[in-house]
């Protein structure tokens, strides 16, 4: 999905809440006219500045994992991934006409997996790490599927109050430096009665990982890696907390009221 034809009119300064206009290889604030830059096709609404603590950290760790990261996945999707991804595509509700956003996107392979499940949509994904967009952007060509990519923060979401018929999150969360303000902006951008579906993994995951890839996370911690239920606000609708592939994953669901 080219930018041309895509999220454009869908985008807004995450740190002014402005529409943007479209200037040479840039994106303008029309109000404050502050730039952000397009690389390879992809709106880059980020201050590197704003970027700090743990989402700085796992921004740079994500960054290199991209090179590996399909590799990693497809490996352990030989020990019983592939029944988290279906237990996945089972609990996600999508239409076809349905404007879809994932947050912490990364190369891809969850839209992947629900076209795989016949969830057809108009997808869009968000991600902080440019090299997890660069990786997605190469796999949408390969695999022939059209996504409007953003580089952004999930806790600043750079589209418009409710756009979207459906918003998820798979793997992320956790290592958030915000995770309530992660989860209004979702609710933000979601339009009144949307599902909004929030997954990772659980301490029983971590504990389980082998040591070279547990390197690259949070010690085991209850604090870390418990559903982030408590911060999902009252008021939203059928909140169900569901545990899947032998208790390695949750995956939140819950409805946006109308």
């Amino acid at each position: 999905m080219s930018l041309k034809n895509a999220p454009l009119p869908l985008l807004i300064n995450p740190y002014s809440g402005n529409e943007l206009k479209m200037e040479n290889d840039s994106l303008v604030d029309i109000v404050t006219k502050e730039r952000f830059p397009i690389k390879d096709g992809i709106p880059v609404l980020l201050r590197e500045e704003e970027v700090k603590g743990l989402n700085k950290l796992y921004q740079k760790r994500y960054d290199w994992l991209a090179y590996f990261y399909d590799f990693m996945m497809n490996i352990g999707s030989l020990f019983g991934g592939k029944e988290a991804f279906k237990s996945i595509a089972e609990i996600i509700e999508v239409k076809s006409s349905d404007r879809v956003l994932e947050t912490s996107i990364g190369t891809g392979m969850e839209i992947k997996n629900l076209l795989n499940y016949g969830r057809k949509a108009d997808y869009y994904g968000l991600d902080i790490s440019y090299g997890m967009l660069k990786k997605c952007r190469r796999n949408s060509k390969k695999w022939n599927i059209d996504i409007g990519l953003v580089q952004g923060n999930a806790e600043t979401i750079p589209f418009k109050d409710e756009v979207f018929d459906m918003v998820f999150h798979i793997g992320g969360i956790n290592f958030f430096n915000n995770k309530a303000k992660a989860i209004q902006e979702m609710i933000r951008v979601a339009k009144p009665g949307a599902n909004i579906y929030i997954g990772d993994e659980t301490v029983k995951q971590i504990e389980k990982q082998p040591k070279i890839i547990s390197y690259f996370y949070q010690k085991p911690d209850p604090e870390i890696y418990d559903p982030p239920t408590k911060y999902i606000p009252e008021g939203m609708l059928d909140v169900v907390t569901h545990t899947l592939w032998n208790d390695m994953l949750y995956l939140i669901s819950f409805k946006k009221p109308e």
